[in-house]
């Protein structure tokens, strides 16, 4: 997570009207389907906000292996297009997904690279979203588009809003899926790209199959965080489906390369879950080795992190969020929470208390005020820690009224993180890929598994082994740290 007070309302509008969630392929109408001035200025509108709010971009090795094997999908996808005419870029979300942008801009998470055992999985995936460039699909869909911020909902509750949903919408944005005749499009020509890329087409099937197990290596809720979609929204994995592209990959009677010993080398090492860069979410607690901060949440509650905030949902729909806030030269406390709330509320002025305290050395002001969703009360809080003159924390609160105490633990447990929290935070959780020896058994390999991932079926799941078993000289993905 990085930190600004500014909602997410401007990125995630340019992300929405210009991002298009993608999966397939098509053969193209003309060299440059997909490609021309129009559809690049449109891309290119659009990139900086899906960088930024997808965890920012990876670069190195792992980048470069994943340009080099897009690559040969896209310039099959659209046949007449040089390198140059794509952007291949892996964005460091844990969230699993892939998607892409009209001009020739494709994006894989490294949540997604994660569940993928092999190049040809990955050229399934990749190719998947080039035909949605060649295909020009986001000209013959309907979009619809849903955005929030906390500032926004909480306004939202003062003035009638509905409670019960801030905990699905909470910083969130989406773009509606695409037909289902789209989709059935996208599967048939990405396995033919990826066949005349030189990979094996049923790998497509496998990479569905994987996809259709990601709730046993995590569980699905976790999924979509901080209010990033995951690839579940927009290209639904369905056993109809996985049969259906089998099927057809069958009939194509063709076999290419599957290159999982280079596509596993490519991984090795990769982060998983959250970026050390944004912060690590464990359990109730979050700790920042970069901001040397950290903070636990109440019992019952459960922890989104995103590159803008760490949001926290609890019982009787109560929740936070956590984000850094603009600071003036000279800015008292006062002065930045009164702007918060002002910001907050779009410039309405409610009755809001003020206590001045010191919580674990370190200056702060807790403020609160009670509002109306409907006919029902609830409690807002803005609290507000000085780290450093220019640097200052903010959690936003919102409880059922008379409810608000939930959230004291929270706001006394905010503070610096001593030498060995920052080494232990700034550490995280990675990919390892080992060899399998003789002896070795799925429960052995599991029990090498940091928790909560040290359990046979997210063994089994992240490497897409379906028989219970494992052979001598196999390589496999462990999570570790």
């Amino acid at each position: 997570m990085s930190f600004s007070f500014r909602t997410l309302r401007t990125a995630l509008l340019a992300l929405l009207l210009a991002v298009v969630p993608v999966a397939g392929v098509v053969q193209a109408q003309s060299q440059l389907a997909g490609l021309t001035a129009q559809d690049k200025a449109q891309g290119s509108q659009a990139h900086p906000a899906i960088v930024q709010e997808f965890g920012g971009k990876i670069d190195g090795p792992l980048a470069d292996y994943v340009r080099r094997v897009g690559l040969k999908v896209a310039l099959a996808a659209s046949p007449g297009s040089r390198p140059q005419d794509w952007t291949i870029t892996v964005l460091d979300s844990p969230v699993p997904n892939a998607m892409a942008t009209p001009g020739g801009y494709l994006y894989i998470t490294r949540g997604l690279l994660g569940m993928i055992n092999s190049e040809a999985e990955l050229a399934s995936v990749l190719g998947h979203e080039a035909g949605h460039v060649a295909a020009r699909h986001t000209d013959k869909r309907n979009s619809r588009a849903t955005i929030a911020g906390i500032g926004s909902i909480l306004a939202g509750v003062l003035l009638g809003g509905d409670a019960g949903q801030i905990a699905n919408t909470v910083g969130s944005g989406y773009v509606a899926g695409y037909s289902r005749s789209q989709e059935h499009e996208a599967d048939q020509l990405g396995l033919r790209y990826a066949a005349a890329a030189g990979y094996d087409p049923t790998a497509a099937a496998r990479m569905l199959a994987a996809l259709e197990r990601v709730s046993e290596v995590e569980g699905r809720q976790s999924m979509e965080r901080g209010g990033l979609q995951s690839i579940f929204a927009s290209h639904p994995v369905t056993r109809e489906r996985i049969n259906r592209v089998s099927r057809m990959a069958e009939q194509m009677k063709v076999r290419g390369a599957d290159n999982s010993s280079a596509y596993l080398s490519a991984i090795d090492g990769m982060a998983w879950g959250d970026s050390v860069d944004q912060g690590m979410v464990s359990g109730r607690s979050f700790r920042h080795a970069t901001l040397q901060l950290g903070f636990d949440a109440p019992a019952g509650f459960q922890l989104q992190n995103s590159p803008q905030a760490v949001i926290g949902v609890g019982p009787n729909g109560a929740q936070f969020r956590f984000q850094g806030a603009q600071v003036r030269p000279g800015d008292s406390l006062e002065n930045i929470v009164s702007t918060a709330w002002s910001q907050l509320l779009q410039g309405s002025r409610p009755q809001v208390s003020f206590t001045e305290r010191q919580v674990n050395r370190l200056d702060s002001v807790q403020t609160s005020a009670r509002g109306r969703s409907g006919r029902t009360l609830v409690d807002m809080g803005i609290t507000a820690y000085r780290f450093a003159p220019d640097t200052v924390y903010l959690f936003t609160t919102v409880a059922p009224a008379g409810q608000s105490a939930i959230f004291q633990p929270l706001l006394d447990s905010m503070r610096r993180l001593d030498t060995k929290e920052v080494s232990a935070a700034g550490k995280g959780r990675h990919i390892d890929v080992v060899t399998v020896t003789r002896g070795d058994t799925l429960a052995s390999l599991a029990a090498r598994q940091s928790p909560p991932y040290n359990r046979v079926e997210s063994l089994a799941a992240l490497n897409g082994i379906t028989d219970g078993k494992v052979t001598p000289g196999d390589r496999i993905k462990l999570i570790v740290g």
